[in-house]
């Protein structure tokens, strides 16, 4: 079983946010993530003000981490051992002011394995 965390930080030069989705495997037994292209993750940010209420994820994101952006066709896979991690990272240069929650999706075949984090640009 896989369980994954976003963690939510400013980069070292204050003007953008670091995102790392990390995936554990907290069950009893190994377990694959079977990729179609290079990306292995992708990241959304909503704006608190979205309708739906709240931050929530209706709407258009107004910055995801992969568009515009052009990843190896090549199919791949990673296997997790039992308690074994690993980290997908992405930056977002430049956000402008406002609250924003960030949604972090691993972008592995037949799975649904995302996290969720707020963060606040000034």
């Amino acid at each position: 079983m896989l369980d994954a965390a976003l963690a939510v930080d400013a980069t070292d030069d204050g003007d953008g946010i670091v995102l790392a989705l990390t995936v554990r495997n907290v069950g009893d037994a190994p377990e694959t993530l079977r990729f179609r292209t290079g990306q292995r993750a992708d990241f959304a940010a909503y704006g608190s003000d979205e309708e739906g209420g709240g931050g929530g994820t209706a709407g258009d994101p107004v910055w995801r981490y992969g568009t515009g952006r052009l990843f190896t066709q090549v199919l791949g896979s990673e296997t997790l051992e039992p308690g074994e991690a690993t980290a997908y990272e992405g930056t977002w240069e430049d956000p402008p002011s406002g609250e924003y929650r960030i949604v972090g999706e691993v972008t592995a075949e037949e799975r649904d394995l995302s996290a969720t984090a707020t963060a606040a640009v000034e």
